[in-house]
């Protein structure tokens, strides 16, 4: 029913919408854009406009990298159950590789180990596999002696379905924001931060610049990829979005010697891999859990109320993979991060030009890491050429008027 849905809603949105345009650059001058957000899609945005001959200017509240990215599990995959949007991540999987050999992003491509150890889990793993087994890339079901063989260092336990997927990576998320920044910057965009955007200029629905906390700048167009800062921005221009209020925990602990190059998704919904650091990074569950000592937190955005709560947490998360990863027993734990998801409310990116002003584009989702390289080419050309690509019709923004 959901991707019947999702076929009818393609299919309303390809229809009618060409006045919504702006019309294309003409003349000599470069199209001043500017983007606000500095995670890893505003990142990817800034560099494919920047080298595709746009005048850029980045604005970011706090720093590169500081809110929802440098708090991600930077797993990147394929796996999803519509159809159009695991074709989407599919391709943004092969940017990746292009940006890889370009750009030395230091990706692990070790692939994905997801396990169960009872019955009610092993029906979690047949349905992550039919997700992706009508692609060229499906998933394979192993045995125990094969992940002995794939992946020495991890003690699965009793297992009773396991697939294996060649084509994940995964990366560090902080470190490829910072490639993409630079290679923009290397293009001619400017990177201001700390810079809060305040204001839109606009007049009769058109752009005509911004108030920030560093000044009042001109610009033609506007990309707002700021993360959970997305609806308030959006709501200077008249357009509400609302996004889920979606908070996540990720234990770092201190740096190991290689152990494993796979992304790891264990029975009791524990999550690991290795950075290329050494670092260990895993959770263990979606969401803090529902006490009252977290109460707050799954009500609104804030930070964990003590410095011992936060150390209760990085430790046991890091146990409970060490039961998995016994070669890190004991390891000491580095941080615990707490970050909080962009998630729109039916979970699939919000992307393109605002219906009600065409000149201010917006890029959100809550899989922004895997992502990142499609949404930046994609919404490069449209912001430069006018144009309404194929692939967003699905994920515009004017689906939730």
């Amino acid at each position: 029913m959901k991707s019947r849905r999702r076929e009818v809603l393609t299919n309303l949105l390809a229809t009618g919408s060409a006045a919504w345009l702006p019309a294309a650059r003409s003349g000599a001058s470069p199209l001043r854009v500017g983007i606000a957000g500095g995670g890893i899609v505003g990142a990817s945005i800034a560099m494919h406009l920047a080298r595709s001959g746009a005048h850029v200017l980045l604005f970011e509240k706090v720093g590169p990298a500081q809110g929802a990215t440098q708090n991600s599990f930077a797993w990147v995959n394929a796996f999803a159950e519509d159809a159009h949007y695991r074709s989407l991540r599919l391709e943004s999987l092969k940017a990746y590789h292009e940006l890889d050999g370009r750009l030395s992003l230091n990706i692990v491509w070790g692939g994905y180990l997801k396990w169960a150890s009872d019955r009610a889990e092993a029906d979690l793993v047949q349905v992550s596999a039919r997700q992706l087994a009508g692609t060229a890339y499906p998933p394979r079901h192993i045995t125990a002696e094969e992940i002995m063989t794939l992946d020495p260092a991890v003690t699965t336990g009793p297992i009773t379905e396991a697939i294996y997927s060649s084509i994940d990576g995964h990366l560090d998320p902080v470190q490829v924001t910072r490639r993409f920044l630079d290679d923009a910057a290397r293009a001619g965009a400017r990177i201001l931060y700390p810079c809060e955007l305040t204001a839109l200029d606009l007049s009769a629905g058109r752009l005509r610049g911004v108030t920030t906390t560093q000044g009042r700048f001109s610009l033609d167009r506007l990309v707002v990829a700021a993360g959970v800062d997305t609806p308030r921005i959006l709501a200077m221009a008249r357009f509400p979005l609302a996004l889920k209020h979606a908070p996540g925990i990720l234990a770092h602990s201190a740096r190991l010697p290689a152990l494993t190059r796979l992304a790891h998704d264990a029975p009791g919904n524990v999550e690991f891999k290795q950075m290329a650091d050494g670092s260990i990074v895993g959770t263990d569950a979606r969401a803090p859990p529902d006490t009252p000592e977290h109460r707050d937190i799954l009500a609104h955005a804030m930070q964990f109320p003590s410095a011992e709560l936060r150390t209760y947490h990085g430790n046991r998360i890091l146990n409970r993979i060490a039961r998995f990863l016994p070669a890190a027993q004991a390891v000491p734990l580095d941080r615990l991060t707490l970050g909080f998801r962009p998630m729109p409310i039916d979970e699939f990116p919000v992307i393109g030009a605002l219906p009600t002003a065409p000149d201010i584009h917006v890029a959100v989702t809550h899989s922004g890491v895997t992502l990142a390289p499609i949404l930046g080419r994609l919404t490069a050309e449209e912001v430069l050429q006018g144009s309404r690509v194929d692939w967003f019709a699905p994920y515009r923004p004017e689906r939730f008027i």
